[in-house]
């Protein structure tokens, strides 16, 4: 675990704003030099608590649904474990791969075009992998806001809008050149329009026109810091919550009185065996209970069930399905 001073945490607030701003700007907004920032932003990765640049893709407009599949392990030995961690790692559809504690032992964030084409990926894990795994569950996506990590500097989130997915009923043409443009700032969300350019053989004006047009049609929601947990002094918890008959209304105010906690830093509608996934981030033990009590308190008219996940290592976070990039192998 690594100590975070307040210039660190202040950084780190900046990124989560916009990875992608300039250095100058960021220097600018601390009142340093180019240079501070440069070699803060070093240290950090080095140190093991950066550990990239990612970009918030909305992947509905794209034709794609978020399958979140939980599973729990049986007489996995270490090998078979790290078998299935790199036959997931290498998938194209896993977008977030991570473990967990309580009831599942793993979460995966699978994308495919429709229940049919996530159907087909379930079975080939389950046949892959049937020997070791004891059972799952399967929710689908409907709504994602990332709120973000203000707690970082702030004792309560701010008004201004945050990155919204939800899923659509219509999908957006992308042709092929800003699919590849999303694929490589996908992972790499600092990259230059002049890196991008160099890579893909073609102008950075064409680069910038993309990203912008991307942007414009919220396809690209924002760009935003990969934060090793494990190396700061926070931790990661999913609130799983069913509730009874929870009407419009009553979810507009679940979702206003989730807004004001702080440390809470995504809020997800799901279709399955939960309604509402909270995911938030505490630095001690004693600050979970805290948190889910209050949580629970406050929808204790509505609220049947819920369940708390710790997470522990996230070995996959990414929001492009690689299958939209055509294989060498299978476009010749």
């Amino acid at each position: 675990m690594q100590k975070l001073d307040k210039i660190d945490l202040k950084l780190l607030s900046l990124l989560e704003e916009d990875a992608r701003q300039p250095v100058s700007q960021i220097a600018k907004q601390l009142k340093t030099s180019q240079q501070v920032v440069s070699y803060r932003l070093k240290s950090l990765e080095k140190r093991g608590v950066l550990g990239g640049y990612l970009t918030i893709i909305n992947i509905a407009l794209l034709g794609y649904t978020s399958y979140r599949t939980m599973i729990r392990l049986a007489n996995a030995s270490k090998e078979r474990y790290q078998a299935m961690i790199s036959s997931l790692m290498q998938h194209p559809n896993v977008l977030w791969l991570v473990e967990c504690g309580g009831r599942w032992d793993l979460l995966i964030n699978f994308s495919a075009q429709n229940i049919v084409h996530y159907d087909q990926m379930l079975r080939e894990l389950t046949e892959a992998f049937g020997d070791v795994i004891h059972d799952y569950d399967v929710l689908t996506t409907v709504e994602v806001r990332y709120l973000g990590r203000e707690y970082f500097t702030k004792s309560q989130h701010s008004l201004k809008p945050s990155p919204y997915i939800r899923r659509e009923l219509h999908t957006l043409p992308v042709d092929t050149t800003a699919t590849k443009i999303l694929s490589l700032l996908s992972e790499h969300g600092r990259a230059s329009a002049v890196e991008i350019a160099q890579k893909l053989k073609i102008s950075p004006n064409t680069v910038l026109l993309r990203i912008k047009y991307l942007k414009k049609q919220g396809v690209i929601q924002g760009f935003k810091p990969l934060i090793h947990l494990e190396k700061t002094p926070y931790s990661g918890y999913k609130l799983l919550m069913k509730f009874h008959l929870l009407t419009s209304k009553k979810e507009t105010e679940l979702i206003s009185v989730l807004h004001t906690f702080v440390h809470v830093v995504g809020i997800i509608r799901l279709v399955g065996s939960w309604d509402f996934e909270v995911e938030f981030e505490v630095a001690s033990k004693e600050e979970m209970l805290t948190l889910v009590r209050s949580i629970r308190d406050h929808c204790k008219d509505t609220l049947r069930e819920s369940e708390v996940l710790p997470l522990y290592h996230e070995y996959r976070y990414n929001f492009f399905p690689r299958d939209l990039i055509p294989s060498p192998r299978r476009s010749a």
